[in-house]
């Protein structure tokens, strides 16, 4: 199944409020790979963007975009409305941001969220950064979800399970283990999952209220446990605060090969 299928019927309503990921391990080839399996059945194309950062899609490899547009005046919260200039369109995927610096593209304030969804029926949002590690806890700024959000995917890297907790597999990990309970060097472990997901502080801190949560497994693919496995002792370990629950393996090129089980609230 594609991420898309998945998502339904929690997906906002074309054009009623963006789709904003957070936490680590899959974001980014999430937000890729979601915007293309919507690209074609949006009159308007999709829109990808970010309010905090995110590295230059034209350095990285299999990142599908059709244009990368840059408008400085959109890193802060005044000014008129910004329109697309004939940029959306049927099968379009058009990435949004503030400016370059160093190979990472800065984002939008996230109040301008708001008026792009009333261009794009879709519209993406990477709201939160993890330094590529597989699993994290935010800090007091983080994430930078829009209030106009009516979907929240909280990714976790399943290559975190059984390593020690600590920098090298945690992003933030004195946070982690404050909401979690996993101490310093001890094996992370799905329960640790489970409890960040029902922290205030946790993955889906700053979710707006209403907003759907779904919970993303990624990189299922190097986890020893199968997927339904994986969903039997996520539930044991639980309760999780989610509306949903999908394991995937996000980095199979085949979209119908990316979403491997799903599970409505556990």
């Amino acid at each position: 199944m594609n991420l898309a299928d998945s998502l339904l019927p929690l997906l906002p309503r074309p054009g009623a409020g963006a789709v904003a990921l957070v936490g680590a391990g899959g974001k980014t080839a999430a937000l890729f790979g979601l915007a293309g399996e919507l690209a074609g059945i949006s009159p308007s194309g999709v829109l990808m963007t970010t309010t905090t950062h995110l590295f230059d899609p034209r350095l990285e490899p299999g990142r599908g975009f059709e244009q990368l547009v840059l408008d400085p005046a959109l890193a802060g919260p005044d000014g008129p409305e910004w329109r697309p200039r004939g940029l959306a369109g049927r099968g379009r995927r058009i990435v949004l941001a503030a400016r370059v610096e160093q190979d990472k593209l800065q984002g939008l304030h996230p109040s301008r969220v708001a008026g792009l969804c009333r261009i794009w029926d879709y519209v993406l949002v990477e709201a939160d950064g993890a330094k590529r590690l597989p699993v994290k806890a935010p800090a007091g700024h983080e994430p930078v979800i829009p209030d106009s959000a009516g979907l929240v995917l909280g990714f976790v890297g399943l290559d975190c399970l059984g390593r020690p907790m600590d920098a090298a597999a945690v992003h933030r990990p004195g946070h982690f283990a404050q909401v979690t309970g996993c101490a310093p060097g001890a094996p992370v472990r799905l329960a640790h999952i489970a409890a960040l997901t029902r922290a205030p502080q946790g993955l889906f801190k700053g979710a707006p209220a209403g907003a759907g949560r779904v919970l993303v497994l990624n990189k299922a693919d190097l986890c020893p446990a199968g997927p339904e496995q994986l969903l039997r002792e996520l539930r044991a370990a639980g309760p999780v605060a989610a509306d949903l629950v999908l394991v995937c393996a996000l980095a199979d090129p085949r979209p119908e090969a990316r979403v491997l089980a799903r599970a409505q609230a556990l």
